[in-house]
Formats: C-alpha cells, sequence, structure tokens
C-alpha cells in the first residue's frame, strides 16, 4: 500500500489533468449525444434513426487510431492532446453553425471523429500508466472518471441550454469545454514521467528507470498474432456497441415512457455519476484481484439494467436502478481497454495496440447507435433492440474471463 501512496503523491496532478482532458474531450459526446436527439428531430424534421446515422462517423477512427496511437508513442500525448482539442473546438463551433443539411451533420461528426481523437482515452491513459504500476487500476479508473463527473456537471447545463437556446448553443457550450477548461490544464499539468523526470533534470538513474516501463511488452504486430488481442477485442466491442446504444438513445428511452424531460435529463446525469463509482470499484478491483473478475462482473450488470429499462414504463424507480446498473458498466468498459492492454501487452507500443483495440470501439459505436435508432424506425419502440443489447453485455462478460494469467515483461536488452 505504502507503494500506491507514494505513486499517488507524485502522479496526482496527470490523473488530474487526465481526468479534466478525457472528460472534455470527444468521449463526452456519447454521455450528452441524446440529449440533442429531439432538439434536432423538432427542429430540422429528421428522424431518431436519421439522427443515429451520424454515429457512423465512428467508424472513420479504423484509419485515425492506428497513426494516432503510432504519433502518441513517437512524440508524447502533451503535443497530440493539445492541437486535438483546439481541433475538436472547432468542429462544435461549426456543428453550432451547421446548416439544416443531413450531409452536412454527418461530415461534421465525421471531422468530429478525425480531428478529436487525440482527445480520446488514448494518449491520456497512456500518459497516466507511465507515473502508476501497483496502484494502475485505480489511477486509471480515477482518470475516466473524468468523462463522468464533467457530463453529470454538464449534463443539466447543456439540457438548460438547449431547452432555451436550442440544439446550436449546445454545441457551442461544447466548444467552450474544450477551449476554456480543457486546454489550459492539459497545458499545465499533463505529462509523461520520463519526459516530466528529463524536464526537471533529474538523475539518469530515475529517468532510466521510468524509461524502462515504457519499453517492456510486444509491439503492435506481436499483440495481433495473440489469441488474447481478439478475446480482448471481441469483448469490448460487444459492450461498446450495447452501451452506446442504449446511453445514445436513453432520454428518448426515458421520456417515450411517460418521463418528463426534465427528470431524463437529471437521469442522463445519474448515469454518469454511476459510471464514475463503476470505474473507481472497477479500478481498485482489479489492482487486488485477477482483472478478468471484476471486469466481467461489470460487463455483464448491464443486461440487468437493460432488463429493467425494458418492463419500467415510466416507474422512475426502476429506470433510477437500471441507469445506475448501466453506468456500472460503462465505468468499467474502458478501465478494461487501458488496463488490460498496459498488463497484457506491455507499454512498449501501448498507443498503437490500444488503438487497434480502439476500432472495436470504433466498430462497436456506429453499430449500436445506427442499429437501435434503425430498429426503433422499424419497430417503433426499443424493445428488440434493448434484448440484443442484453444478450451481448453477456457474452462480453464470458469472453473476458478467457484472456489467461498475466504475462511477466523484460525489455529487449534484458533478453538479449
Amino acid at each position: 500500500m505504502s507503494e500506491v501512496r507514494d505513486e499517488f503523491r507524485r502522479g496526482w496532478r496527470v490523473v488530474l489533468a487526465a481526468g479534466v482532458g478525457v472528460g472534455c474531450g470527444i468521449s463526452l459526446q456519447q454521455y450528452v449525444g441524446s440529449l440533442f436527439v429531439k432538439a434536432l428531430q423538432a427542429d430540422l424534421g429528421w428522424t431518431r434513426g436519421q439522427i443515429a446515422q451520424a454515429q457512423g462517423a465512428a467508424l472513420a477512427a479504423l484509419f485515425v487510431a492506428p497513426v494516432l496511437g503510432w504519433l502518441i508513442d513517437k512524440v508524447g500525448v502533451r503535443p497530440v492532446a493539445m492541437v486535438s482539442i483546439v481541433l475538436l473546438a472547432a468542429v462544435y463551433a461549426a456543428l453550432a453553425a451547421m446548416p439544416p443539411s443531413l450531409g452536412a451533420f454527418y461530415g461534421l461528426f465525421a471531422l468530429l471523429v478525425i480531428l478529436g481523437s487525440g482527445t480520446g482515452p488514448i494518449g491520456y491513459t497512456r500518459a497516466v500508466n507511465t507515473w502508476f504500476e501497483k496502484g494502475r487500476g485505480l489511477s486509471l479508473g480515477l482518470t475516466l472518471t473524468g468523462v463522468s463527473l464533467v457530463a453529470a456537471l454538464s449534463a443539466p447545463l447543456l439540457n438548460f441550454v438547449i431547452t432555451h437556446h436550442g440544439w446550436r448553443g449546445g454545441y457551442a457550450t461544447l466548444a467552450g469545454l474544450s477551449l476554456l477548461v480543457a486546454l489550459p490544464t492539459v497545458f499545465v499539468a499533463l505529462w509523461e514521467r520520463p519526459r516530466w523526470l528529463a524536464r526537471r533534470g533529474a538523475a539518469e538513474g530515475e529517468i532510466a528507470a521510468a524509461t524502462r516501463v515504457s519499453q517492456v511488452g510486444l509491439t503492435a504486430g506481436q499483440a495481433l498474432k495473440t489469441g488474447r488481442f481478439w478475446i480482448l477485442a471481441m469483448a469490448i466491442l460487444l459492450a461498446t456497441a450495447g452501451l452506446t446504444g442504449v446511453i445514445s438513445q436513453l432520454q428518448p428511452i426515458l421520456t417515450d415512457q411517460g418521463l418528463d424531460a426534465r427528470v431524463a435529463g437529471w437521469l442522463v446525469a445519474l448515469l454518469a455519476v454511476s459510471v464514475a463509482l463503476g470505474r473507481i470499484v472497477v479500478g481498485w478491483a482489479v489492482d487486488r484481484f485477477w482483472a478478468p473478475v471484476p471486469a466481467a462482473i461489470a460487463l455483464v450488470l448491464p443486461a440487468l439494467g437493460v432488463g429493467l429499462l425494458a418492463i419500467g414504463h415510466g416507474q422512475w424507480p426502476l429506470a433510477v436502478l437500471a441507469v445506475l446498473l448501466i453506468g456500472a458498466a460503462q465505468g468499467g468498459e474502458v478501465d478494461v481497454a487501458a488496463f488490460f492492454v498496459a498488463r497484457y501487452f506491455g507499454m512498449r507500443s501501448y498507443g498503437a495496440v490500444y488503438a487497434l483495440i480502439g476500432v472495436a470501439i470504433s466498430l462497436g459505436v456506429p453499430i449500436g447507435a445506427i442499429g437501435f435508432g434503425a430498429l426503433y424506425d422499424h419497430d417503433g419502440g426499443y424493445g428488440r433492440a434493448l434484448a440484443i443489447a442484453a444478450a451481448g453485455f453477456v457474452a462480453s462478460g464470458a469472453l473476458i474471463l478467457l484472456m489467461g494469467r498475466y504475462p511477466q515483461w523484460t525489455t529487449p536488452e534484458e533478453k538479449a
């Protein structure tokens, strides 16, 4: 425990900066996107299925993520994150000013993914991983609660802005979060440990010890040849598809069942809080137990939450419990990706390997979001979509249990 305390004493500023950065980054869209659905539908006459198709832009990450991962490994997290924050804000500003055209909407969402991917978890979790080893799970959990906390604080604000100033005001607010909150925080406090020590003029032995952590593990090509990589990728894809589908339509699901829009907005905020709690608990647990067990529990819980959504019929106690269970899974999903990549594949090519896992996330997002929207348009309800999502959650939890023992790493020099 003393080692964990020492790590947090050294690295808490980086955890805070990474949490703010990822919280105000592109990941926030997944939490608050449902707040824009009915406003866009009412103002522009688009169907929910048409609006959901914008999530197909996540497929652009299939091409962006590998390049981004390589770039982060080569030039560092901080410069990539700062440039991407500015570009993300520019795209949000363009969304606020866009013409009433589905083509423009889809094109801007594609740019959101392409230019804003550097504000996602890939870089921020790499920075945190360089500061932590014994407390890696908890530190990653705390970092990724940034999205949850920012979403919890911003969802009521965005709901108010959209209600009184329309969806354009909502996108302008998201641009402001990027420029006024994320950018200065990352500039001041986000550093990878070896780069920080070198900047401070630390002793060569201390720099070498910190650098060793970033040199152990598999290359991206080696990781692709392992069964573990494909097990993890499939588990993440199934969980992402289900979670994205549910969360992207959460406010419409709740209001269709008779809940007031304001209450539904607060439940979206509650989702973010439950995600934060899930991330802290899962992060703590994977540091202390064989990680696939707590990860599997977290990934299966939303099957119960989805079932409660299906039978809730506007009963807010059931809606609250459903949101809490779904949030616990969302809290575990990204933690699973970040922790498992570092633990099972090492830090040598962390950015590249995480980016390849990110391809599974990029496939899961449009499958879930577009699938839910299309099934709603076809069925006139969400029952079949919720049942498919529940099955996917159970399969995801079962797969993660197949990851096996943790490997022991040596550097290429030590092997020689």
